[in-house]
């Protein structure tokens, strides 16, 4: 069995309980693509009245838990809230850091034993990372997450309200013929239109969470849209027009 089928069937299962049983059930981390198959299921006739919401502890996360909400809970609920704990990990001494980045926390964490579906996105920062954990994993994690490559660190669950880690960015502009998605790539990856076309039909390229079909997309503003291999970006629209007639688009690029 593959694993769009897998999943299919995964998800089939929670929502049947969820809708049947009267309380709230969830899936582990889903990738962006993993989620992009989730809502093609999710939005066929076969779940018709099915209410659900993804949460990922921020609201630009790329891994997200699925969550099926039974009748009369609502998303921002307590308990939909508590799918995604943060743990806050900072080193022991700020005198002996090396700045443990992504991949070195990540590591830690397949260490001891984790599998990738625990474990939601990763923020480091100089002074501390946030780790997005599900529930049952949260109080393993702090008493086992002693040390990130060679720094010492505490491991604590703070609020997802607290989280005040959010990942860098950097405003891009360009000129641009138009607003298609092809372009936009372009632009801000420095791939030709070409290149770009053959990332989304070998269906790389993701906006709002759904893979791109077609070159001509046009994002939304404030639309998400990721390359895989490349990266992630948020659209800004357009600001105005160049003395040619070229667009001048406006993005911000997730570091």
């Amino acid at each position: 069995m593959d694993e769009r089928n897998v999943l299919q069937g995964r998800i089939r299962d929670l929502a049947k309980r969820a809708d049947s049983r009267y309380y709230m059930t969830r899936t582990g981390f889903l990738s962006p693509e993993e989620q992009a198959m989730a809502l093609q299921l999710l939005r066929s006739p076969e779940f018709s009245g099915i209410r659900y919401a993804f949460k990922g502890g921020y609201p630009e996360a790329d891994r997200r838990v699925l969550v099926f909400l039974p009748a009369g809970m609502e998303e921002d609920d307590p308990e939909p809230e508590s799918a995604v704990v943060c743990l806050r990990v900072k080193p022991r001494s700020a005198r002996f850091t090396d700045h443990p980045g992504h991949r070195d926390y990540l590591g830690a964490l397949m260490h001891l034993g984790i599998t990738r579906e625990v474990i939601g996105d990763i923020l480091a920062g100089e002074e501390a990372a946030f780790l997005f954990v599900l529930p049952e994993m949260a109080e393993m994690i702090q008493s086992e997450l002693t040390q990130v490559r060679h720094t010492s660190v505490v491991t604590e669950a703070v609020p997802v309200s607290e989280c005040t880690a959010s990942q860098k960015r950097e405003t891009v502009t360009g000129s641009i013929a138009s607003e298609r998605i092809d372009a936009l790539i372009g632009m801000v990856f420095h791939l030709s239109r070409s290149a770009a076309k053959e990332k989304i039909e070998q269906e790389l390229v993701f906006a709002g969470g759904l893979p791109v079909k077609s070159v001509s997309y046009i994002p939304r503003e404030g639309e998400s849209v990721s390359v895989r291999g490349y990266g992630k970006f948020i659209y800004r629209g357009a600001e105005g027009r160049t003395k040619k007639g070229r667009l001048v688009a406006k993005v911000e690029r997730l570091l």
